[in-house]
């Protein structure tokens, strides 16, 4: 599998929908907290990073993205991972 496909199969099943229900959890202590400025710059944070990601499949979908430039957005998603699982 090209490291294009990889990444496009990586963000569809995984990573965006991760982002996504990070995204939700976030705005719901919100509504609590509304006032909370750490969570309000997380909430910006984890809406950045899915533009970031839903842009690079827009330019997997237009043939745009390079099999280099998926494979370092791969490595990124990879040291993502292992910094999440260290923190556990």
């Amino acid at each position: 599998m090209s490291k294009i496909k990889e990444l496009e199969v990586l963000l569809k099943t995984d990573v965006l929908i991760e982002v996504e229900e990070e995204i939700v959890a976030i705005e719901k202590l919100l509504e609590k907290n509304s006032s909370n400025k750490n969570l309000k710059i997380e909430l910006e944070y984890m809406q950045d990073v899915k533009k970031f990601y839903n842009e690079a499949l827009n330019q997997i979908d237009k043939g745009l993205l390079t099999e280099e430039e998926a494979n370092n957005i791969l490595l990124d998603l990879e040291d993502m991972r292992e910094d999440d699982e260290d923190e556990i």
